[in-house]
């Protein structure tokens, strides 16, 4: 797509054409087409699959990004959400505003744990809890098994999918993560525990967890532990410092999560550790807003950085393409494979700069565009125009040609 960049702030383009677009797109579809009784918007195509390790058929739900295609070769990174049925709507919502320029774009496969949820999300067997008694506990491992010898499999013969994986867990879900992270680490890449209840078994599967995770090597894995006011339901007088010393039943989950976090800082065990405590949230709604703070501290690596030296006509070409080279290695060494800086942005930087009579960094903006994505048609022929506009007559032809073979070939 080719426009004409006055000169500006970029990423004042960048954050606003997007809603700009689909406004503009909403108003002319209001004012042209009739009223339509499908669905505004789709959230999650469901699947299923038997497990013969549960023994049971598991419901779960594909969130695919806006971009995905099956005839491109661009390969996704996953985020595997528990008791997809309840939160799956708010992570899509979550990456619908967030996308592209705070994190890369994501396939969610979304389970169900509906049925059978303390069973498959617990670690250890127990009677009761909170004095109720507990039918079914304990299947935690099981319920690891079915992931990472049937369900992820499947998910990677069937979608376009990288070797990046996200696994997020609510209450149990937080608690099976977290466990996950000590049993089978390699499984993901990051994890995310929203209020994890690991106060499981009267706080003794935490006892026994802690010195494991202190001695794991951890390097290259991230956890973000997002923690609730729980205090408000049991108490007017304790506040989230005090709350340590209690004694009381009521404030064990806290307590226990505290001691959790309190204990990352004493650890050399290379874990990307980040919490955030929300004191105007208590255990029901603090998943909203725990995943969207969750996925923005762990690809914190994904966002532009020094928008103002790419603004700057002064900033020389030089610096422009270490920036952008620093920005996609830093976003491979957070995938754990090669990511560039995302091709439209390259082209649009490109443009801007011929805009404001700076054809040759724009020639090198594109250059480099081109070892990135070198099958893109789009690159070649942006590089046809400006390589002709610096006169470098050698470059022109050499990119037509390559634009005119890589159009053949789709055809």
């Amino acid at each position: 797509m080719r426009f004409s960049l006055a000169a500006g702030s970029l990423c004042s383009l960048l954050i606003l054409m997007t809603p700009f677009v689909h406004a503009q797109t909403q108003t002319q579809a209001q004012a042209q087409a009739p009223r339509s009784s499908a669905p505004l918007i789709q959230i999650g195509t469901p699947g299923h699959m038997y497990s013969d390790i549960l023994g049971e058929d598991r419901p779960y739900w594909i969130h695919l990004p806006e971009s995905y295609s099956d005839a491109s070769d661009a390969a996704y990174p996953v985020i595997y959400l528990l008791d997809g049925e309840s939160h799956l709507a708010g992570l899509a919502s979550i990456q619908a505003y967030y996308n592209y320029f705070r994190f890369p774009e994501m396939i969610v496969v979304a389970i169900s744990n509906a049925d059978h949820r303390t069973r498959d999300l617990t670690p250890t067997e127990v009677a009761s809890r909170n004095g109720a008694p507990v039918e079914a506990s304990g299947g935690a491992d099981a319920f690891r098994s079915f992931l990472s010898e049937e369900l992820i499999p499947h998910i990677d013969a069937t979608y376009a999918t990288s070797a990046h994986r996200v696994l997020m867990g609510h209450s149990y879900g937080g608690l099976f993560t977290i466990q996950t992270l000590l049993e089978q680490p390699g499984l993901f890449t990051n994890y995310v525990a929203l209020d994890p209840s690991l106060d499981w078994d009267d706080g003794r599967w935490l006892e026994q967890a802690l010195p494991v995770l202190s001695s794991l090597p951890l390097a290259g894995y991230g956890l973000f532990v997002a923690l609730s006011n729980e205090i408000v339901r049991f108490s007017d007088t304790l506040t989230f410092e005090t709350v340590r010393a209690d004694t009381t039943d009521f404030s064990l989950g806290m307590r226990s999560a505290i001691a959790f976090v309190d204990a990352q800082d004493g650890y050399h065990n290379g874990l990307s550790f980040s919490w955030k405590f929300y004191a105007d949230d208590i255990h029901g709604s603090v998943p909203l807003i725990g995943m969207r703070d969750a996925i923005v501290e762990l690809y914190d690596f994904w966002e532009l950085k020094k928008p103002s030296l790419y603004n700057d006509p002064e900033t020389p070409a030089g610096t422009i393409l270490e920036l952008i080279q620093a920005q996609s290695q830093a976003r491979e060494e957070g995938m754990g494979y090669p990511l560039p800086m995302e091709r439209d942005l390259l082209e649009m930087l490109s443009f801007f700069y011929a805009d404001i009579g700076q054809p040759q960094k724009a020639k090198l903006v594109l250059l480099l565009a081109a070892e990135y994505y070198p099958e893109a048609v789009s690159v070649h022929e942006a590089l046809v125009e400006v390589c002709t506009a610096v006169n470098d007559e050698p470059c022109a032809r050499e990119h037509a040609e390559k634009a005119d073979a890589l159009s053949r070939a789709g055809q």
